[in-house]
């Protein structure tokens, strides 16, 4: 059993039965009664029961804000990856410019 706090990053595991179900990152909003609501990356609000609290996992903290090194992401599966390329991307840094450019300038 997980103890979550508002304010707490989660994977939540929709299990919509499609092809490629991946957890999906979320925030912790309101905990009530035995009752969690989050607000996952896109936009949309779940809430959480105690019988379907197996869904639902804490998140490391290298995948809160992402990290520029994927090597270095404590989440290092499907949805660690997915979720730092989104962060990244929102941000407007997908890719790191002097790695690009390369090293040997000859």
């Amino acid at each position: 059993m997980v103890i979550l706090q508002q304010g707490d990053y989660v994977w939540l595991d929709l299990k919509t039965g499609r092809e490629f179900d991946v957890p999906v990152g979320a925030v912790v909003k309101r905990c009530d009664s035995g009752q969690t609501q989050v607000l996952d990356d896109e936009g949309h609000e779940h809430w959480i029961f105690p019988q379907s609290a197996t869904n639902i996992k804490p998140m490391h903290p290298t995948s809160i804000h992402g990290v520029e090194d994927m090597i270095r992401l404590g989440d290092l599966n499907e949805a660690g990856i997915l979720r730092n390329l989104f962060i990244r991307y929102k941000e407007h840094v997908i890719y790191n410019i002097p790695e690009i450019q390369g090293r040997n300038k000859f």
